[in-house]
């Protein structure tokens, strides 16, 4: 039986709390099942559902009617964090083999901003949005399940990814073909296991969580927020990428060692991208319409055609990491 926090008003703070963990997934759904652009969702509900747990957990600290409230939001933020650490880590060998299993991420942002192109400034909010949903799953799961033995971490993990190979997800980044699945679903359960170890014993994380200090849980975000800047840099852009989105209005990318500088361009339904090769050997683009050659030293259009929401990626050899995307974005008017 789901066990939810008791006391006065206590269980109506619990079920809002888990509300809110689930609604920052929302813009990625309503995109995919082509509702509705991705940075409508992502202002207008995943910001403020957040904003409203930070709001939730400043007020029931040191409170004494939604203390298991607090605690399910402390245990369930750190955990989170940690599940998605964990997620992203088991991935890292598999991204190092040339499995492009991160390029979801980096879209998340250009969405969000509704941009043409990918910049750190998208690659900075892409994994902001990645670890949003990595807390609200966990604080979700923490007000649900407090209390559960952690293997009920594990299933709530695996249900996570059922969830999102059922649904237009699955087709819209080409999650496909049993490998890749499988390595999605045991990414998911190291996801699942240090968020269900937490939640366990929510007394026991919380007391052990505050030997760190008073605000284990702004701790926590802090450190992963500062990691991200200093990873993504979000205060400067690369100097191909500027050559690359000064190749032509819109959509555009220089293409450097067989790489689209910058990596991910985002049209609308048939929209077309401009690429210049500056590289000394030609390319062929097998993913555009016609499949278009980009001569050395050349400018080339390119065009993309999908029957709904789609990320595509456009190949200028086998190389692992070779090309880039194209977001194909219905919903942009």
């Amino acid at each position: 039986m789901v066990r939810a926090p008791a006391g006065p008003g206590g269980r109506g703070v619990g079920a809002l709390c888990a509300l809110l963990g689930l609604l920052p997934v929302t813009p990625l759904l309503a995109w995919a099942y082509g509702l509705a652009p991705f940075a409508l969702w992502f202002w207008s509900v995943t910001v403020p559902s957040l904003a409203l747990l930070a709001a939730i957990g400043v007020w029931s600290a040191g409170r004494a009617r939604p203390a298991r409230v607090h605690r399910a939001l402390v245990v369930g933020t750190v955990g989170g964090l940690v599940g998605t650490l964990g997620y992203d880590l088991f991935r890292v060998p598999f991204a190092l083999a040339g499995v492009r299993l991160f390029a979801p991420v980096d879209t998340y942002g250009v969405l969000a901003l509704g941009t043409a192109s990918s910049t750190p400034r998208t690659g900075l909010l892409g994994w902001a949005f990645h670890f949003s949903n990595g807390i609200g799953f966990g604080i979700a799961y923490a007000v649900l399940a407090s209390g559960r033995r952690w293997p009920w971490g594990l299933a709530w993990g695996l249900m996570i990814e059922t969830l999102v190979v059922a649904s237009p997800v699955a087709g819209v980044y080409a999650l496909r073909g049993a490998p890749l699945i499988a390595v999605a679903y045991a990414g998911h359960l190291a996801y699942g296991a240090p968020l269900g170890l937490l939640v366990a014993d929510p007394d026991r994380a919380v007391r052990r969580l505050r030997e760190i200090g008073p605000h284990p849980t702004a701790y926590a975000l802090l450190a992963v927020l500062l990691v991200l800047v200093a990873w993504q840099r979000p205060f400067g852009t690369p100097a191909p990428v500027r050559a690359g989105e000064r190749v032509a209005p819109g959509p555009s990318a220089l293409v450097l060692d067989g790489r689209f500088h910058p990596q991910y361009l985002r049209v609308p339904a048939h929209g077309c991208v401009t690429l210049r090769n500056g590289d000394p050997v030609p390319y062929t683009l097998p993913a555009a319409v016609g499949a278009p050659r980009l001569e050395p030293g050349s400018t080339t259009t390119a065009c993309f055609a999908s029957g709904g929401n789609a990320v595509l990626r456009v190949r200028t050899s086998d190389q692992p990491y070779a090309g880039g995307f194209v977001i194909v974005d219905r919903t942009e008017r």
